[in-house]
């Protein structure tokens, strides 16, 4: 099987394959952040790493790229997962495909047309405007499917993905679809290494997401709840009662499990690099439930 995985982050796809037990020949990675290629090293070190997808063509069965050039033939799959940031709503202004980072989607459309693979996958967040979803839609020509993180993982994660990979659902036409996963009702608690929570989901996982918490009861509510307004929801506290300073932000472990990353997979980088790099990656098993579909 030869992969090619366009802003492949921390490999979140290389990982679905190989729990799978699908066998990858080659895997080509475009991607330029440093942290996320040094975990990904660390864990899969044949990975073929291509640098900048803008520099990334196929022509006449050659990768070509500014790491060098691969005779590879076909490629099985071609995976990635556009940037989101002038998408998400986060983005007050949320300029959408116009946008600077969001544009590198066309990017993508670009090599799935050069590329022809055997089976495509696109990721990318769920709160995107619709008239961008629909845009990205007609060019994929494929219907995306909305997945939310929350079914498969202790974390709420709304994304939308589009692919041409057949599952075993199927609708009034006949036609096979992915099903929704079956929700495994895992809780924030469920994935604690220690402490307590009384948030039964986690929003979203950040670099910089602690701050010391005043002891007084009162101002602890206030506090709390003006983070979770602002969407820090990775909190938990040692006590029920909330009268120790004990806010602390997740664990490194915690944050993997989130994810659905193996334990111990960004165990080369810092807690503040991991938090980076798996907020950027995929829920693992919700890859995996695409990706189980995949016939070679």
């Amino acid at each position: 099987m030869i992969v090619l995985s366009l802003f492949d982050g921390m490999s979140c796809g290389q990982i679905a394959l190989n729990e799978l037990g699908l066998k990858v020949d080659k895997y080509f990675a475009a991607e330029i952040k440093k942290i996320a290629i040094k975990v990904t090293k660390y864990n899969y070190p044949d990975t073929i790493h291509i640098g900048d997808v803008t520099k990334v063509y196929f022509k006449d069965k050659i990768l070509y790229t500014e790491n060098g050039n691969y005779k590879v033939g076909h490629i099985d799959l071609l995976c990635g997962g556009s940037p989101c940031q002038d998408l998400s709503n986060m983005n007050k202004k949320q300029v959408g495909l116009k946008g600077a980072k969001s544009s590198l989607f066309w990017e993508y459309s670009r090599i799935k047309k050069e590329v022809n693979p055997t089976y495509f996958f696109l990721e990318n967040v769920g709160s995107m405007p619709y008239s961008d979803a629909m845009e990205i839609t007609k060019e994929m020509g494929v219907d995306g499917i909305r997945i939310n993180s929350s079914l498969v993982s202790a974390q709420l994660r709304d994304r939308i993905y589009w692919t041409n990979i057949k599952g075993n659902g199927i609708d009034l036409f006949g036609n096979n679809y992915i099903e929704q996963p079956i929700d495994k009702k895992i809780k924030l608690k469920d994935i604690l290494e220690s402490g307590y929570t009384d948030k039964e989901k986690a929003g979203y996982i950040l670099a910089r997401s602690y701050i010391a918490c005043p002891v007084d009861p009162i101002k602890m509510n206030r506090y709390l709840f003006k983070r979770q307004k602002k969407g820090f929801v990775n909190v938990k506290w040692k006590n029920k009662d909330m009268t120790e300073d004990n806010v602390l932000m997740l664990s490194q472990t915690e944050l993997e499990r989130l994810q659905t990353v193996p334990e111990g997979y960004t165990k080369c980088l810092t807690q503040r690099e991991a938090s980076n790099v798996l907020g950027d990656g995929w829920t693992v098993e919700v890859i995996k439930h695409i990706f189980q579909y995949i016939e070679l």
